[in-house]
């Protein structure tokens, strides 16, 4: 529809009199006046009561449009004069142009989404991608790219305006909050730096895009995969990261699949193994006894690199209530934080502890 409109608005350039688009019903879905769009064209009976292609009336000529051996538009020109059939004959024309190479774009996203999906044949791919002029040989990336509902078609809009050059990126809608853009990965060939600088700025520049128009998203990364055939691992690595990063790091806007470290791992852990762990690292609910205080001080320890100096600066308090604090730890946990084993040992248990409410929360909406 949007296509049929942009091509009335072009044609309101080039032809001075007025000219539209009915559908089968006779209703007007565009014209090179607005005002007119919705409305029932009075003589639409009239030119479908026979079988010629053009139809005159008192001051319109009307051409029906085909496509295959479907009537699908009904395309008038407020203009009689022999002229006339001229110039609607190529807007016909122009119009099955826009909605062929319309229904091939919409074919081929079905096509990507179904590889993206794995739910096509590997073997088969090659050929049916060759047929939509993509090259299976290039490296690629998958950017999963979460947002609201509301801003779902904005986003798709503004990010196949960013990548217009379909041979550098591919952007298709997956459902209504999620947005895939599959890039040309091969500069991440160039070494590990090159790899790291593309991946990032890749991914910066499609948040800073969507922000820049209003549109609050989430941007996750897959990873790198050698083909076009290979793009459902990196959307799946995408999707785990979209994921991980929800459960440990919510604020994080975007997120890389080869840097989740160990959320990665735990992620992939067993629920009754994840709180056999639990209870052997804080056995009688030992966590659970230690006040907001204290966590928020275990939180600012480690976020410090277990530095005792940084962590009192930041908390505005006497290195020795620092020290007292990470005793009162070690009380009611057996932890010493001080020491590295058993600081390795507690983040682990808190971040399976997350995981385990996060698996337990039956009101967390759940990326899928």
């Amino acid at each position: 529809m949007e296509e049929i409109k942009k091509c009335m608005r072009q044609v309101k350039t080039i032809l001075s009199a007025q000219c539209g688009v009915l559908d089968t019903s006779g209703h007007i879905l565009a014209s090179t006046s607005e005002d007119n769009e919705n409305e029932l064209d009075p003589s639409f009976r009239a030119v479908m009561s026979g079988d010629d292609l053009f139809v005159s009336t008192a001051d319109r000529t009307y051409h029906k449009v085909f496509i295959g051996e479907q009537l699908k538009y009904v395309i008038y020109v407020e203009n009689t004069d022999p002229d006339a059939k001229v110039c609607i004959q190529l807007i016909a024309e122009w119009l099955k142009t826009l909605v062929k190479e319309k229904g091939t774009d919409a074919e081929k996203a079905i096509f990507i989404r179904n590889v993206l999906l794995d739910n096509e044949i590997r073997s088969e791919i090659p050929m049916v991608a060759r047929g939509y002029k993509i090259d299976c040989k290039d490296p690629r990336l998958v950017f999963v790219v979460r947002t609201i509902a509301e801003d779902s078609a904005e986003a798709f809009e503004i990010l196949q305006n960013l990548y217009t050059d379909s041979e550098i990126a591919t952007v298709i809608s997956m459902d209504d909050t999620t947005t895939i853009v599959i890039v040309d990965a091969s500069e991440t060939l160039n070494g590990e730096d090159a790899r790291d600088t593309f991946i990032n700025d890749t991914g910066s520049g499609i948040l800073a895009c969507l922000n820049s128009e209003g549109c609050n998203a989430k941007v996750a990364i897959g990873s790198v995969v050698p083909s076009f055939m290979d793009i459902s691992k990196s959307y799946s690595d995408a999707m785990t990261a979209l994921k991980v990063s929800k459960i440990f790091n919510g604020e994080t806007d975007i997120s890389r699949y080869d840097k989740l470290g160990l959320g990665r791992l735990i992620y992939q852990l067993p629920k009754p193994l994840c709180e056999m762990f639990i209870k052997e690292v804080f056995p009688n609910d030992a966590f659970k006894q230690l006040d907001e205080e204290t966590r928020t001080t275990i939180d600012t320890f480690f976020a410090n690199d277990l530095n005792g100096s940084e962590t009192s600066r930041e908390l505005f308090v006497h290195r020795n209530t620092l020290v007292y604090r990470l005793e009162k730890v070690k009380t009611k946990t057996g932890l010493d934080l001080r020491k590295f084993d058993d600081a390795v040992l507690f983040k682990m248990a808190t971040m399976v502890r997350t995981y385990i409410d996060y698996l337990n929360d039956t009101n967390d909406n759940k990326i899928r």
